[in-house]
């Protein structure tokens, strides 16, 4: 009985060994853990700067709008309230020639810096009455006397109507010159014109 119980004893002195050897050998290797991973966070918050700042929006200049031309010229103007600085005033003056049906006459413009030029909108008269009086451009040329590009003209024509005609350009321009070269013949007058110009695009 004695040796049953003292067998006993020993066992359970085992078990307890065993479960506390477990136990500190979990919470030793749990501290050690820990440790290292101190110890690394320490070293990466050293040698890693966060930047906290909200990036930069981009600036509005970058964005497409409508680019106004500071400056005009026109081989002809039928009066001084229908010269070429019209075209880009959102006004129904518009432009008219001197009365040579627009043939072979042209209109230049100015920027006050080099543009990305993405696409225009040319108008004709909107009200039916003027579009009626006046010849109407058909066929014109633009040429690009500063461009980066190696096509320095493009060659266009508008249809005859009086709703806006767009025409893509794409191209970094500081100036623009239109060559008309035909037109769209109206009964009783000489007198060629058009309503409206837009140049749309942006910085460079």
């Amino acid at each position: 009985m004695k040796k049953f119980i003292k067998s006993n004893q020993i066992i359970v002195i085992n078990i307890a060994f065993l479960v506390g050897g477990l136990f500190l050998g979990w919470f030793g290797y749990d501290y050690y853990w820990e440790n290292k991973l101190l110890t690394l966070e320490e070293g990466e918050s050293a040698s890693i700067e966060v930047d906290y700042s909200f990036p930069e929006e981009e600036p509005k200049d970058t964005m497409l709008r409508i680019i106004k031309p500071y400056h005009c010229d026109a081989s002809s103007n039928l009066s001084e309230n229908h010269s070429c600085r019209n075209l880009t005033d959102n006004d129904y003056n518009g432009w008219r020639d001197a009365g040579n049906s627009c043939l072979d006459e042209t209109l230049t413009f100015y920027f006050d810096q080099t543009y990305f030029i993405e696409f225009i909108v040319i108008s004709n008269f909107e009200k039916a009455s003027e579009f009626k009086e006046v010849d109407k451009i058909n066929g014109f040329t633009i040429t690009y006397p500063y461009t980066e590009s190696e096509e320095t003209e493009t060659r266009h024509f508008l249809k005859l109507d009086n709703f806006e005609q767009w025409f893509d350009i794409n191209k970094l321009v500081t100036e623009m010159r239109f060559e008309i070269f035909s037109n769209y013949d109206a009964p009783g007058t000489d007198v060629c014109g058009f309503q409206e110009i837009r140049f749309f695009g942006k910085d460079a």
